[in-house]
């Protein structure tokens, strides 16, 4: 049995295409409709790994093999570092839950190719067995570097590429540092750490409840900088408190690392099989990254006179480091997610003190997906502008069609078969209902990226077709008619809008539960193939106008619920009825 493992950055058809294979999978994802078409072109079954995913199952599983390396890397301020650094491998661990069960069902004497190199494949090898051959040659390798870095480049605006510069080459700000000035301390302030826009827009909205109380928000990366801000906000980059890090500490952190990567390897198949690969080798590098982030918010902390911390994205360590520095400080300490619901609750630690939710239906998804403790979850939406809702009649009225896009990527999808796969069926809907076909980009993307790819994909249609970037307008909001998105958060916005929305289910991250939630919640029509897209005319017109259930609305905090809640002066009856 000849079995050939395709590269999530190869395309179709594969090198060596003219050979006979019994089975390709694909490392990727792609819509069935591809998979369809690869396997009519290769004379084989075509498949993803993925397709063996657990929705939410798998999430279970994950959260045991993290707690497995739990408090044996510990530093001097009782900060743990497999905490806080292992998310960054938590994927590829998910993807190895899949080569486990990939491997059961092939023959252990198989003959086993790749595309090119990757450690999936590596660790299908292991577990099988066998020897892999890699069809790539060394100018192929070339070649595909090349043109990797040429793909990033085409398809960022100059402000994404200085970010990734400057993530890439100077993660401890050893540059940063001399250009950038501390700012003198001022009066007591809540903190505000945040390292993307969107996570400061939604600590910012619970700044602007309470006037009368001063705000920092500092800034980790330049890409989190917002303007304009809120009288009692200030921001603050973190770039001038980092100072040089202890050689010492970090070369003891390392040394715990090693008996912590033998405890893994030795507790679980998945973690043996991950050190193969070489996954479990991405944890050290970051230890020095993480080093500088801690001893820099430190400085912070020395230097202004913090009283509570809210955290936005208590996942990634810019921000999750001062959450659990205030906690062991003994400031009130506080996490709230920038989207619609966070299925890392399930396999992380919660540092925070209350864990503050914007909607009935993401207190419902952190208790019953998530098993986070009740008494720590208070619903306290931050504030926001009060949504403009429209009559049925002007609703039917407004011009555009609108495609929330989201980072599709980031569920190791290939973004190109996605579009190939949706753009003709949105562009022959738009025709359909005499609309204007819209693309709303998600924060990561460039309208500069995209327009390259509808030029690819839809030569002739590409100039009607608009592209926006940034926040929400009122433009925006005032000009849809109906909105397709797949478990973008603004499937919430449209609904408080009284704007249909429907969700292409197809293409949902494959563990996380989010489209089920929202059904579960009355929150947009389900697709589940991109077939039904050319019947969403009949669904509108079968459709009821249906207002927003008052249960899934945004229920912002009381101030003087919020404030009890900053101060530490809260008690269980304050969160559980805020």
């Amino acid at each position: 049995m000849k079995v050939l493992l395709l590269h999530p950055d190869d395309t179709f058809p594969p090198e060596g295409l003219a050979v006979h294979w019994d089975l390709i999978v694909d490392l990727g994802r792609a819509p069935s409709a591809s998979y369809e078409r690869w396997s009519r072109q290769a004379s084989c079954e075509t498949i993803s790994l993925f397709q063996s995913a657990v929705e939410i199952g798998d999430l279970a599983r994950l959260r045991e093999l993290l707690q497995l390396g739990m408090n044996l890397m510990v530093d001097c301020l009782g900060i743990d570092w497999w905490d806080l650094l292992c998310l960054f491998i938590a994927g590829d661990l998910q993807q190895l839950m899949l080569v486990h069960r990939l491997s059961k069902e092939l023959r252990p004497n198989c003959d086993l190719y790749s595309s090119r190199p990757h450690p999936l494949a590596t660790a299908l090898q292991r577990l099988l067995g066998v020897q892999l051959t890699i069809l790539e040659s060394r100018l192929q390798s070339v070649i595909h570097r090349a043109r990797h870095y040429y793909n990033v480049v085409s398809h960022s605006d100059p402000t994404q590429l200085s970010q990734m510069f400057e993530d890439k080459f100077d993660g401890e700000h050893s540059i940063r540092r001399r250009f950038s000035r501390r700012q003198r301390p001022g009066q007591p302030v809540i903190l505000l750490p945040s390292a993307y826009i969107n996570v400061s827009r939604t600590a910012i909205a619970y700044a602007e409840m309470l006037p009368d109380h001063q705000f920092l928000l500092v800034s980790t990366r330049r890409s989190a900088k917002l303007r304009p801000l809120p009288p009692n906000v200030r921001s603050a980059s973190l770039s001038p408190y980092f100072v040089p890090s202890d050689e010492g500490e970090i070369a003891s952190l390392v040394n715990c690392w090693e008996s912590l990567r033998k405890r893994l390897v030795d507790s679980a198949a998945e973690f043996r099989t991950a050190d193969a690969a070489g996954i479990l080798g991405r944890i050290p590098p970051l230890l020095p990254w993480g080093i500088a982030l801690r001893d820099a918010w430190c400085q912070l902390f020395e230097s202004e006179d913090v009283t509570a911390c809210l955290s936005a994205d208590d996942s990634n360590p810019p921000s999750s480091i001062p959450l659990i520095l205030a906690k062991k400080r003994g400031l009130p300490s506080l996490a709230s997610h920038h989207g619609a619901l966070d299925s890392t609750m399930a396999v992380k630690v919660n540092h925070a003190d209350f864990y503050l939710v914007k909607s009935e239906m993401e207190r419902d998804y952190l208790r019953r997906i998530c098993h986070l403790d009740p008494e720590k979850i208070a619903i306290a939406a931050g504030s926001q502008p009060k949504p403009l809702a429209l009559d049925g009649e002007t609703r039917g009225s407004c011009p555009w069609l609108v495609f929330f896009t989201e980072p599709y990527q980031s569920y190791w999808w290939r973004r190109h078969e996605v579009y190939r796969d949706l753009l003709p069926r949105l562009c022959a809907l738009a025709q359909t209902c005499g609309l204007k076909l819209v693309f709303k980009l998600h924060p990561f993307e460039s309208v500069k990226g995209h327009r390259k790819m509808l030029r690819q994909l839809v030569p002739e249609q590409e100039p009607q077709i608009e592209v926006l970037a940034g926040p929400p307008s009122d433009q925006l909001w005032n000009n849809i008619q109906f909105g397709l998105t797949v478990q973008s958060s603004t499937a919430l916005e449209c609904a408080a809008r009284d704007i249909p929305v429907f969700l292409c289910a197809w293409l949902r991250d494959p563990y996380s539960g989010y489209v089920q939630q929202y059904a579960r919640f009355g929150i947009g029509h389900v697709l589940d193939s991109s077939e039904q897209i050319a019947d969403i005319p009949r669904l509108l017109a079968n459709q009821n106008a249906q207002s927003c259930p008052p249960h899934v609305s945004r229920r912002a905090i009381d101030a003087d619920k919020l404030v009890h809640l900053f101060s530490g002066s809260y008690s269980l009856p304050v969160a559980s009825n805020a």
